[in-house]
């Protein structure tokens, strides 16, 4: 490879520059508004399981070698190793009231149109029937002149095809003696209903046309009138609202295509804010509320009907993804001594030749370019005694300028040479900085507005005031409410939902079973893995230059066809299948049945570690009924980790989080294991603060700066560099290990990085704990099941809700291309009927696609719906009832005149169990019997040195 001065940088290749448009979304992932048109302190590490301290200059100030400070939440609490596990649960509300969706519905309407259809099929039966008189007993009539003969021919021709009789038909039988006189009458009769219909479907006709024109008006009535939704359309759309204004003031009319098309989407995001309650700024916003433990007291719903919201603030943080690119890079020729530098995560030497024992020649790193935030690139540099002085510095993390200037002069300065001048290597760290290569550790400003009465809102129209300036992007806000007094989850209630969730892991072990092995071929990531340690940093480098795509990231695609036609996920899909044939509106699954199937036992699916369940309460129903909609279980402390601090600044604490440090640390000491959190940065403006979260670990990994994950100094943790880490495989694991002992690396974003740190992620991840990937998601029936038109819900023990019913639409019962608005409508509205379908549900174009919430009775279903068809291609739609439906949403919001809002629990299982017992079983699945033998030394390198081919 030719060498590159260090004035020069390579761009990044086509594979380096796929993610930049991509979403790192995971849970979060259906939630993003589409384009608009137009527009305290850490205990102190004990030498039995801190690692080797190595050799390092001294630093200077209070700060201890080898760590960085960290917010104060990372000390422990004394208590927390006796507090409960899930003592909190979260509410994620929808911003705006499911009424401000449904308000864009008109069901008489349809029901208008299903009246008309069935109408105009009388009409055309009666005149069928008509037709057959005719033909029986006028026709043949000996008294039927013979100039009245072709005129009533005709007129049976036209009655068979459906047609009504026109009046000169009605004159002709009435005045001819060869016709009765009933059979004139009904056809006189069959004259005035089809008049009256085409009256009716006139009428029907400009009520369509008045009703999206009302439509259309409803949603900017509703963007004026709602600060919530008015400050979601100008974080979402900035531009959108001064355009639609504009337009309007020019003497545009709803009825046209271009304010049609701004119309539709402020309905869009309308139904983002009400329906869907992924936090985003004010769309989607937290609540924290008590687990109640004792006995039971006969509340069986998690959250009471009528369950009132209270005050509101909100918290906002600097976008960590444009603040560490620095658009207006510092000039570390003249920056304070003070501030503080890294380097970027991912570099790598490489030796210049092949050949062995040659000096490495030059190093490599993947970068955020500072000029261009959005590109990644690589930076290939030609290896110096410069660089390689400052790169040795900041190989265990962050270092001051002002401890450069002291050590980097004797360090870089050739044997016998006078030391290189402060000032030139400031100009060189300067360059470096300006390459990405080095960066500037800046903790992101905060913004918290305290807590505002949802009355003084909704009197004044202003939401808590936020940080003005600095543009749309650069601040990201997440909403907190208070909720009524006595708000709370009944232990009662959490005791069905971990039934039915045992029911839902043994259902999800038994789906598992059957699917095959990935084969190795598919696996390249871990290709060279063997008993012999190897650098995390030299498998990376080795992977990164292999030229190879980037790892494929796995997306849920639902039930899967059964591959062993004997097993019991197949006996399984065949009771199933016979249930929705009989038309079997629900099916309940429990022990005994998955007793039946071989379903592994629920001791062996549940794992030994905290998992978080995201529920859709239910309205307690008269015959006891599920309790939820169960929408996945997954390894606790993700889905909340972005909220902690702001949960802490705003309520004085969050228990959640300090109870599942104090699980992490129990764990540790079981099991003889450090674990490590691995921070990998945003590579997007979009979605970056998803970083955020709080410290659970004592070190950390990726990133040396730490800053914009964990926000204001505070406490210590401890940097462990990427260059300590090595991999190998013990037994069929692959196994992580750092200055003798080994690590357990941890994950905490809800983004999937961009690539090169996805390959990264996935090396690392694949040593973590086995429990720590846990997922549970049972939605998508329809997957395995292709061939029915509708499949029944599933239940888990009557407790838990794991598939909603589901409908398959066949694309061609749609509405042609040219058809006009009417009979867009009137095809609905009878699909609608003759499907069963419900008036709320959410509808994709595939299994585990993106879901859409579409009220049936509003003109907004037939804009989303053609769409969805539009945006992906297929033969059908797959449509999801709505649980709760808008009329069963069980909280309500003063802010909206006390209506009700959609609501999703978060709420972590066990929620009574104290981290010191869950802790036993997860060291237990860690050391399988005995401790964990590092054999060898260390796999720490002089920083600096080559990679191995």
């Amino acid at each position: 490879m030719e060498q590159v001065p260090a004035q020069a940088a390579q761009p990044a290749d086509k594979q380096d520059r796929q993610d930049r448009q991509g979403g790192q979304d995971g849970h979060a992932r259906h939630d993003t508004p589409d384009t608009a048109p137009g527009t305290p302190a850490e205990p102190t590490h004990t030498p039995d399981t801190a690692p080797e301290p190595t050799a390092e200059p001294a630093r200077t100030g209070h700060t201890p070698p080898g760590t960085t400070p960290v917010p104060a939440q990372a000390a422990e609490p004394a208590d927390t190793r006796d507090t409960a596990l899930g003592a909190t649960a979260l509410l994620r509300l929808g911003g705006m009231p499911g009424a401000a969706w449904t308000a864009g519905a008109a069901e008489h309407l349809f029901d208008g149109a299903v009246r008309h259809a069935d109408t105009t099929e009388r009409l055309a039966a009666q005149a069928r029937a008509l037709a057959d008189r005719l033909g029986a007993e006028v026709v043949p009539h000996p008294s039927l002149a013979s100039a009245d003969r072709g005129a009533v021919l005709a007129l049976r021709r036209r009655l068979h095809s459906g047609a009504a009789p026109g009046a000169p038909d009605c004159v002709l039988l009435e005045r001819s003696s060869a016709v009765p006189a009933d059979l004139a009458g009904q056809a006189r009769a069959l004259l005035r209903g089809a008049e009256a219909a085409e009256a009716a479907l006139s009428r029907l006709r400009q009520e369509v046309t008045a009703e999206q024109r009302r439509v259309a008006e409803q949603a900017w009535r509703t963007a004026c009138s709602s600060p919530v939704l008015r400050a979601f359309l100008d974080s979402a759309a900035p531009a959108l609202a001064d355009d639609i204004e504009r337009r309007l003031a020019d003497g545009q009319s709803w009825s046209g295509k271009q304010l049609r098309k701004r119309a539709a989407y402020l309905w869009r995001i309308v139904g983002r804010a009400a329906v869907k309650t992924t936090p985003r700024g004010w769309a989607g916003q937290i609540a924290a509320l008590p687990v109640t433990d004792g006995p039971d007291d006969g509340r069986r719903a998690l959250l009471t009907p009528g369950t009132p919201l209270g005050a509101l603030a909100a918290i906002a943080v600097e976008n960590v993804h444009l603040l560490r690119a620095g658009t207006a890079p510092a000039d570390l020729s003249t920056a304070d001594p003070a501030t503080l530098l890294a380097p970027t995560p991912l570099h790598f030497a490489e030796p210049s030749a092949p050949a062995p024992g040659d000096p490495p020649g030059q190093v490599r790193c993947y970068v955020v370019d500072p000029r261009e935030p959005g590109r990644l690139r690589q930076v290939v540099l030609r290896r110096t005694r410069v660089l390689e002085s400052v790169l040795a510095l900041l190989a265990d993390g962050p270092r001051t300028l002002g401890e450069l200037d002291r050590m980097l002069p004797p360090l870089s300065a050739p044997p016998g040479r006078p030391a290189v001048a402060p000032a030139v290597l400031r100009g060189f760290l300067q360059h470096l900085h300006g390459l990405g290569v080095v960066q500037i550790c800046r903790a992101p400003r905060q913004h918290c507005s305290g807590w505002v009465p949802a009355e003084t809102v909704g009197a004044t129209g202003a939401l808590p005031p936020m940080p003005a300036g600095d543009g749309s992007d650069a601040w990201f806000l997440d909403s907190y409410r208070r909720l009524g007094a006595g708000a709370a989850v009944p232990a009662a209630a959490a005791a069905r939902v971990r039934r039915g969730l045992r029911i839902a892991a043994r259902l999800a072990a038994l789906r598992e079973a059957d699917r095959p092995a990935e084969p190795p071929e598919r696996q390249p990531w871990s290709a060279g893995l063997t008993e012999q340690a190897r650098p995390i940093s030299e498998i990376l480098a080795d992977r990164l230059s292999a030229d190879e795509p980037s790892p494929v990231r796995r997306r849920y695609t639902g039930w899967h066809s059964a591959h062993d036609p004997a097993g019991g996920y197949a006996r399984l899909l065949a009771h199933l299948d016979a249930a929705a044939r009989s038309g079997t509106a629900c099916v309940d699954l429990d022990d005994a049945l998955l007793d039946e199937l071989g379903a592994p036992p629920d001791g062996a699916t549940l794992p030994p570690w905290p998992v978080d369940c995201l529920l859709r309460p239910l309205p307690p129903a008269a015959d006891g009924g599920p309790v939820a909609v169960l929408e996945t279980a997954s390894s606790a402390g993700v889905l909340d980790a972005r909220f902690a601090e702001g949960l802490r600044t705003l309520h004085g604490g969050y228990g959640n989080s300090d109870a599942h440090r104090a699980f992490l640390s129990a764990v540790e000491e079981r099991a003889g294991v450090r674990f490590v959190d691995l921070l990998v940065p945003p590579l997007a403006e979009r979605a970056a603060n998803a970083v955020r979260r709080p410290v659970t670990t004592r070190w950390w990994t990726g990133d040396p700066d730490p800053t914009p994950y964990y926000g204001s100094p505070g406490g210590q943790a401890r940097y462990l560099p990427l260059d300590r880490i090595s991999l190998r495989r013990v037994h069929g694991r692959i196994v992580a290990e750092a200055d003798g002992r080994r690590v357990i690396p941890v994950y905490q974003a809800t983004r999937s990085p961009a690539p090169p740190y996805d390959t990264l992620v996935r090396l690392l991840l694949a040593a973590s704990h086995p429990a720590a990937s846990y997922l549970v998601r049972l939605d998508a029936l329809d997957a395995a099941l292709p061939d029915r038109a509708r499949l029944p819900r599933l239940t888990a023990g009557g407790d838990l809700v794991l598939t909603p019913a589901t409908w398959r639409i066949d694309r061609g019962k749609l509405w042609e291309p040219g058809d006009d608005l009417f009979a867009k409508v009137r095809v609905l509205a009878l699909l609608r009927r003759s499907a069963g379908l419900p008036r709320h549900a959410f509808v994709r174009t595939a299994p585990g696609a993106k879901p859409v919430p579409v009220d049936f009775a509003s003109l907004t279903a037939l804009q989303l719906i053609e769409r969805l068809c539009a945006r992906e291609a297929g033969t059908a739609l797959l449509v999801e009832e709505m649980l709760p439906a808008p009329e069963g949403l069980l909280v309500r919001d003063p802010l909206h005149g006390g209506a009700r809002v959609a609501a999703q629990l978060l709420l972590r299982l066990p929620h009574d169990q104290s981290p010191g017992r869950l802790a036993e079983a997860a060291a237990q699945a860690l050391v399988h019997g005995g401790r964990h033998d590092v054999p060898g030394p260390p796999a720490r390198r002089p920083a600096g040195t080559a990679t191995t081919r």
